[in-house]
């Protein structure tokens, strides 16, 4: 599966026992994100229908989402988040999904809400946006998976970013989103967000839009100021990019590498033709030695 093939590389050079602890703790570990979105759906109705399932402090605020106000029902968002729990999450379900909820004011907030909550049961309800039809609930569902999952989002995140080609899904087609993706993955900041982003700076997934790129270089850079390994993916990057601005900008990145692990690349970019790639680079690796 997809999911498996991105686990493989994402954790390359991790412990096989942080790989293991990821790999099974994860929701997305063996399903596809609609598989994923039918199972949320199934257990919120279950919950529902069944006596007792719902806590009788939360019935209250729950049937306030099917109010035909908005601003009623966004109140019940707020109030469910304010209560908190796996269960409490499981209930926004309704006001997270644009074929029942048709504000898109309902939605930004019930992701809002889910971010609060956190938690794996949040991190599912969140899936359910990441393919809403309005962008800037989209925008604000990956802002909210990074505080509801942080590292755990990550495979969420990238499905914007870079799609999955294995479950005919495309990447986002709005350029703001995939921007925010990049953005979401340079906050989280591990080694588990060095993939999707390495994804979408080159190799057969390479993003075509330069800003895209560069952000994801950019990002890459201030990753490695903790992971030296990013080096390799900058470095393996650097030679098939055709865009003068992202290779300018992998040069910077390269420099922000810990242990000096980027000098290696930034010495193959300083026998660049360009002589603007090659002044650059001959800068950054001076700045390397003195720095560090």
């Amino acid at each position: 599966m997809a999911l498996h093939k991105y686990i493989q590389r994402t954790f390359s050079t991790l412990s096989y026992g942080v790989v293991i602890l990821f790999f099974f703790a994860h929701p997305l570990k063996a399903q596809s994100l609609d598989a994923l979105i039918a199972s949320t759906w199934a257990k919120y109705n279950r919950i529902i229908s069944k006596s007792g399932g719902v806590p009788i402090e939360l019935q209250p605020l729950h049937l306030q989402l099917f109010d035909s106000n908005p601003a009623v029902r966004i109140k019940a968002v707020q109030g469910l988040a304010l209560a908190g729990g796996p269960i409490a999450a499981l209930l926004i379900t309704r006001a997270m999904d644009d074929s029942t909820e048709k504000s898109a004011a309902v939605r930004i907030e019930a992701a809002l809400g889910l971010g609060e909550v956190a938690g794996r049961q949040a991190l599912e309800v969140l899936g359910i946006g990441v393919d809403d039809r309005d962008q800037t609930v989209r925008m604000r569902v990956l802002e909210s998976l990074r505080w509801a999952g942080t590292v755990f989002a990550v495979p969420y995140i990238s499905i914007p970013l870079n799609g999955d080609p294995t479950n005919d899904r495309s990447k986002d087609k709005v350029l703001g989103v995939r921007l925010e993706a990049v953005r979401m993955l340079r906050k989280i900041g591990t080694q588990f967000s060095v993939q999707p982003l390495a994804d979408a700076l080159t190799g057969p997934n390479q993003d075509k839009n330069i800003m895209i790129r560069k952000a994801a270089a950019d990002a890459l850079g201030e990753i490695g100021k903790k992971e030296r390994d990013v080096a390799r993916y900058l470095g393996g990057a650097y030679t098939p990019e055709k865009n003068l601005g992202v290779k300018l900008e992998i040069i910077k990145s390269l420099g922000l590498v810990r242990d000096r692990a980027g000098l290696p690349y930034l010495e193959v970019a300083m026998k660049d033709p360009n002589t603007a790639l090659k002044l650059r680079a001959t800068l950054v690796y001076g700045r390397v030695l003195g720095l560090q």
